[in-house]
């Protein structure tokens, strides 16, 4: 199998409704984004891809950072964590991609992140 993965910075804020901690408070995060995508490299419209990284980020741009990217978390997410996050993200783009969405990673911080994977 091969796949290719795109990743973005994206810059949000959040706050978590009924939270006893730092986070109940509204607050910013500098995130990353990865998304993986698999497939077979095909021939056309060009030959040795599974998907032109243009068309990828393009995708991405449209389904999520637009809703997410330099945004109060305007998502359809009652308790914006990074879990809920991210599988609110790898939903999104199962709708574009299919079975072809391989792997989720929403860092929240540099060092802390949420993931999604494609079960088997």
């Amino acid at each position: 199998m091969i796949t290719i993965t795109k990743i973005f910075e994206i810059a949000y804020a959040h706050y978590l409704p009924n939270y006893n901690g730092k986070c109940a408070s509204m607050h910013g995060h500098t995130g990353i984004l990865e998304v993986e995508i698999s497939g077979p490299i095909i021939r056309e419209p060009y030959q040795g891809m599974i998907l032109d990284f243009g068309s990828f980020k393009e995708i991405v741009l449209e389904k999520i950072l637009t809703k997410l990217d330099h945004q109060a978390a305007k998502l359809s997410i009652e308790i914006p964590t990074a879990e809920n996050i991210v599988v609110w993200i790898a939903n999104e783009l199962e709708k574009e991609f299919g079975y072809n969405l391989q792997r989720v990673r929403f860092y929240e911080t540099p060092s802390s992140y949420a993931e999604w994977r494609r079960g088997n």
